[in-house]
């Protein structure tokens, strides 16, 4: 994860997105770094519907990363 955006406005969320990704329905967010200890980790709660894909159409393959630990 290169970059980490959440926006309120109003005391609404108005954005969240993970190295350009966005996401729009999420329900929860847990967010955990120790400084020089560990790599940030990032956990979302949102809902999905029958027919509902985890991955914009939109988005090319080239932009998606794997996570080595």
């Amino acid at each position: 994860m290169k970059d980490l955006k959440i926006e309120y406005q109003d005391g609404k969320m108005v954005e969240l997105s993970i190295d350009g990704v966005s996401f729009n329905t999420v329900t929860a967010i847990s967010f955990s770094h120790e400084v020089g200890e560990t790599l940030p980790t990032v956990s979302l709660t949102f809902p999905l519907g029958i027919g509902e894909r985890l991955v914009p159409a939109s988005l090319s393959r080239e932009n998606l990363r794997i996570i080595e630990k």
